[in-house]
């Protein structure tokens, strides 16, 4: 998720600096496609390095609307490297229900791309809309204002399988949180209105990517398996295990109609944390929202080329959080459906940045899109 905003962060503020150059020579040199003439931000990408800071608009539905500021610094420019920069930075935001966050970060792509690292801690406070996570069936359809304060450690490191497209690694997250219900809950789960808790958790992963590009791809596949792992000797709250599975395809089916489908199910074994159950994470529904032992989503996407740079976004899909394969059927389901634009803003690059606008039976969201709205 950090990776994600980061990389959209970036080439947001690069959006902004296009309009803002103020040598014309530099304009067209920087922020002009010669191919075309149009505005674009790939010559400015590639020179890059040193601080940039960069403003955000938060748009999630389950926190409110807030913004949000980010300091990066790059350690090189892509051309100098020829290829993706380490980054490092801190980050911080606020939105209108009181939440917040702050913390730092380093995105690390080493020895040509062959080892990716991504590490973090941050503090949070935020205030999210609760469903009882498959738990409490009392909340159907209502929810209460749930309050974590935690703390965040994340570690992930990958590798590359010789030449290949795989990549295998490991991920460490630590979370440590204090939880409050706005009003108590009579379930002896959650042990009234309060709750500590904390996750240490180790996952394997194994990654496949034939995608040609990472940010807005045309054409490939990316197909992610992670298993994870938490026990008390870990320092977490007990024994439980998650399984994920997540299959992205993108497939030109003419040279203006490009179709993309994602595939995604989670389940998990033993007690896990209520908070920590997987969620169905769709355009339109809020986080939380959707939560169980077990989620699968699916979703399509349509990208029409409309006028040079501009395409124009359909999207649907449906996503179920349901206690067991048995009950699938009587799952907590989703559907959502959306439409939007994109601009190629960085043309070298093949990556594309717009708006989405989406809907689900009882919400209503809309966000800014760096790439595709499925980032990985």
């Amino acid at each position: 998720m950090i990776t994600k905003n980061i990389l959209y962060l970036v080439f947001f503020i690069g959006y902004f600096n296009l309009l803002q150059a103020q040598e014309p020579t530099e304009k067209v040199s920087l922020f002009k496609d010669s191919t075309d003439g149009a505005y674009d931000i790939s010559n400015w990408l590639l020179k890059k390095e040193g601080f940039l800071l960069i403003p955000s608009i938060i748009t999630e539905p389950a926190v409110g609307y807030g913004a949000m500021a980010t300091a990066v610094y790059f350690h090189s420019s892509y051309s100098e490297k020829h290829g993706p920069p380490s980054m490092s930075g801190v980050i911080g935001g606020g939105t209108e229900n009181g939440t917040w966050m702050v913390g730092v970060f380093h995105v690390g792509y080493w020895k040509n791309d062959r080892l990716r690292y991504m590490g973090a801690v941050a503090r949070t406070d935020a205030n999210i809309g609760f469903y009882g996570s498959g738990a409490i069936t009392d909340l159907t359809g209502e929810s209460i204002n749930l309050n974590m304060d935690a703390w965040i450690l994340l570690q992930q490191l990958k590798g590359r399988i010789g030449r290949s497209n795989f990549f295998v690694g490991g991920k460490y997250l630590l979370l440590d949180t204090e939880n409050t219900f706005e009003v108590p809950v009579d379930e002896p789960e959650f042990h009234g209105a309060e709750l500590s808790s904390v996750l240490s958790e180790a996952s394997l992963i194994l990654n496949y990517d034939s995608r040609n590009n990472v940010f807005s791809p045309t054409k490939g596949f990316f197909i992610d398996w992670s298993g994870t792992y938490s026990d008390d000797w870990m320092g977490g709250d007990g024994l439980y295990g998650r399984m994920g599975i997540d299959l992205l395809s993108y497939l030109r089916a003419t040279d203006n109609l490009l179709v993309s489908m994602r595939i995604e199910s989670n389940y998990t074994f033993g007690n896990v944390p209520f908070y920590a159950r997987p969620m169905v994470q769709l355009r339109g529904a809020p986080l939380m929202k959707y939560q169980n032992k077990n989620t699968s989503v699916f979703e399509a996407e349509v990208d029409w080329k409309v006028y040079r740079r501009w395409s124009l976004i359909g999207f649907t899909g449906i996503g179920n959080a349901y206690s067991s394969l048995s009950e699938f059927d009587k799952g907590k389901s989703v559907r959502n459906y959306g439409s939007g634009f994109r601009y190629i803003l960085a043309r070298k690059f093949g990556a594309k940045m717009g708006m989405d606008f989406a809907f689900t039976q009882d919400d209503f969201a809309f966000y800014f899109v760096f790439g595709t709205a499925w980032l990985r």
